[in-house]
């Protein structure tokens, strides 16, 4: 059975076992759009689903939000492909949750910074937000209030759900806003790190650079999260790999 053809039979035992849910409600319970949707259930689609997409749609008709517990729920295609795209969270067992409202308000540029600045072990603070957004920051910070998205403790803003799940469209979109908190300047003071590297790879090859990635990836969430190493500096760090061409490779090579 193919990835769509399993995604197509997923999607078709939520709507018998909710009959009163249309396409247009499952796309918005999912963050999917209803036009890929409707491509699913009719066969009539260009290739595969992104990763999540087929996230999305399998956090929704399971009403499942952990994706170390999303990826043991299926076999074939879609186990697989989860377990190939989100190997990090899943091997750690992270608590990282997918939300579809969350990933849904996080669009807006603002409102990501404040929440994920929010989703830091201390917080942040209404002073931080007008610094960096001014009024606009303000504002988008009450709608995420009344939302329900943040909370005030001791005058510190906190994310409900720290441990969160972006869509990685919406990361993606987000990330050359990000990369503005680099300071280059700082380089050679010690503050900081950049590097860039290239070289044409065979497959192979790409796989081992990933697998390296995935370790530190997994080594840098181990030290965020230990005790020993609380603090109130506000850190981050990117991991970003890609081919520098739109070249069709084998399955697996890229995710």
């Amino acid at each position: 059975m193919t990835l769509n053809e399993q995604l197509k039979n997923i999607v078709n035992s939520y709507f018998e076992r909710y009959p009163h849910m249309s396409i247009n409600g499952l796309a918005q319970k999912s963050g999917v759009g209803a036009t890929t949707l409707r491509r699913l259930v009719n066969n009539s689609g260009k290739g595969e689903p992104t990763p999540h997409v087929v996230l999305g749609l399998v956090s929704a008709t399971t009403k499942e939000k952990r994706l170390s517990h999303l990826v043991t729920m299926f076999d074939g295609e879609v186990g697989e492909l989860l377990k190939k795209s989100f190997a990090p969270y899943i091997e750690k067992e992270m608590p990282h949750q997918m939300n579809n409202d969350l990933n849904e308000a996080l669009k807006d540029q603002i409102s990501y910074f404040i929440y994920k600045l929010s989703a830091n072990r201390e917080g942040t603070d209404k002073m931080r937000i007008s610094e960096l957004y001014g009024k606009m920051g303000l504002e988008r910070l009450s709608k995420l209030l009344k939302q329900g998205f943040l909370y005030i403790k001791k005058d510190q803003v906190h994310a409900k759900k720290k441990d969160f799940s972006l869509d990685l469209n919406v990361a993606a979109d987000h990330l050359p806003e990000l990369m503005k908190f680099y300071k280059p300047e700082q380089v050679k003071a010690g503050q900081n790190l950049f590097y860039t590297l290239s070289e044409t790879l065979n497959e192979e090859g790409i796989k081992k650079i990933k697998e390296v990635q995935k370790e530190a990836i997994k080594k840098v969430y181990d030290i965020m999260r230990s005790p020993f190493y609380e603090g109130k500096i506000p850190y981050f760090t990117v991991q970003v790999c890609d081919t520098l061409s739109h070249d069709q490779f084998s399955e697996g090579v890229l995710q």
